[in-house]
């Protein structure tokens, strides 16, 4: 596919969906990483998809969801469970 014909794709989708412009590669490549890590995907996973050569690199285009940071959170057990207390 032409670059042009992207463009013209992606510019159409973002008038559909109300944005003020379309968004950037750079933008959509955060999106993608994080979409990624949010469906569960590990992050040498999305290190690999967008063809990093350091897991580094990838770490800059995560942007954890708070629901799914809350529900990690939420995960360990407290001290008082470990001791079989009741929460």
């Amino acid at each position: 596919m032409r670059l042009d014909a992207v463009n013209d794709l992606v510019g159409a989708a973002a008038g559909r969906a109300g944005l003020a412009g379309p968004p950037t590669p750079h933008q959509m490549r955060h999106a993608f990483a994080s979409n990624v890590l949010d469906a569960g995907g590990a992050v040498d996973e999305a290190q690999e998809l967008l063809g990093h050569a350091s897991v580094s690199s990838t770490e800059i285009y995560t942007h954890p969801d708070p629901a799914r940071l809350r529900a990690a959170v939420d995960a360990v057990p407290s001290p008082r469970e470990l001791a079989g207390e009741p929460r």
